[in-house]
């Protein structure tokens, strides 16, 4: 049946399936399979699948959705657990808007500027990296365009929002999606290692993988797998500061580089700079500045608060429901067809980024922050 057809109630009941299905998978995961797993003991270290291998709650999530699509589903969401399962897009904008409880204006606005510079740095130069490495390899231009979002500004929401403009083929976002999700599995899973082998703070690592991870929920994902905590201080407080201020870039990006790809197509086209900014602008960014207004005001209770905690359980169970559909989106034939000179712009621009990041978060950032 198409859902249009049904109805706000028959919609609603059409989301209960897969939903039902995230929410049971995590409420296994983190009462039964996380227990487990701290129980179990491996070279002297009790607990050390979560704690050198950092299979908490998150990461698990992430590879149960995987499954999912690429075991049991036989690589497609059936059709009964499609409508629960695209809430996942809704859950993570959610956790992030309820992120903003963690921060005050006053300590986000110091650490801000400092965060925007970095971000700005290296969104904007990776996407001249990418314009500049498909000049020499003639990759084609709608391909670069929207691999340029994607490795730029947080994946696959910046690739489908330059996608329009730029005219690009579903293949073609296809293959710039498959890449960065990719490059995303490979990093969100080896740099809490890296982290922790190079002795970072929280405050460093959320720096290094907000600017150099390419997909927004996968700097979640590993923010959380380096430190499951939920507060002001940790790895996820700082890291999501970082992704927002890259969210917030997505329509001065998506304006230049459409003029990019207009300029290079030789065809007159008029682009509203007004029209970008108010279609392409992430309005769940607001919400997390509202979220955070309200946390200055010290309308969300003080720090310890009850309040504060019930907020925090809540944020962890959002997270987690939403993680499991985003690996329920990761397919693993869509990655091995990102072959080719598309592959290796993608991957070149995103390992140059990433490490580019690590080494600059070494050398200048300090092991304490603002909040």
């Amino acid at each position: 049946m198409i859902m249009e057809d049904k109805g706000l109630l028959g919609k609603i009941v059409a989301i209960i399936p897969g939903l039902v299905l995230m929410i049971g998978t995590l409420a296994v995961l983190r009462m039964y399979a996380v227990p487990w797993l701290n129980g179990i003991t491996l070279f002297g270290v009790k607990g050390w699948p979560v704690k050198v291998l950092s299979l908490n709650y998150i990461l698990l999530s992430i590879i149960a959705g995987m499954l999912f699509r690429n075991v049991l589903f036989g690589g497609k969401i059936p059709a009964w657990a499609d409508a629960g399962f695209r809430t996942t897009r809704l859950f993570i904008k959610t956790g992030v808007i309820m992120l903003g409880s963690l921060y005050t204006l006053q300590s986000l606005l110091k650490l801000g500027i400092s965060a925007a510079l970095l971000i700005m740095a290296f969104v904007f130069g990776t996407v001249f990296l990418i314009m500049w490495l498909s000049k020499i390899w003639k990759v084609d231009r709608s391909v670069a365009a929207v691999m340029a979002a994607a490795c730029g500004v947080c994946g696959v929401s910046a690739a489908v929002a330059a996608a329009p403009g730029v005219r690009a083929r579903p293949v073609d976002l296809a293959l710039a999606i498959a890449t960065i999700l990719g490059f995303g599995i490979v990093t969100m899973f080896i740099s809490p290692f890296i982290g922790k082998a190079l002795n970072l703070s929280d405050l460093q690592y959320g720096a290094w993988v907000g600017t150099g991870i390419l997909n927004s929920g996968q700097v979640l994902a590993t923010c959380l797998a380096f430190n499951p905590v939920i507060a002001p201080g940790t790895a996820v407080a700082y890291g999501e500061v970082w992704n927002v201020v890259r969210v917030i870039s997505i329509p001065f990006v998506v304006f230049a580089i459409t003029v990019w790809y207009w300029k290079g197509e030789g065809e007159a086209e008029h682009i509203s700079l007004k029209e970008i900014l108010i279609s392409k602008f992430p309005i769940f960014v607001l919400g997390f500045f509202g979220m955070t207004a309200l946390s200055s005001l010290g309308m969300l209770g003080a720090e310890g608060s009850e309040t504060l905690h019930l907020l925090r359980d809540c944020m962890q169970w959002i997270f987690g429901i939403g993680l499991v559909g985003q690996g329920a989106y990761i397919d693993f034939r869509e990655i091995k067809a990102a072959g080719g000179k598309p592959l290796r712009l993608g991957l070149t621009a995103g390992t140059v980024k990433y490490v580019l990041a690590l080494i600059v978060i070494m050398l200048f950032m300090p092991k304490v922050g603002a909040f």
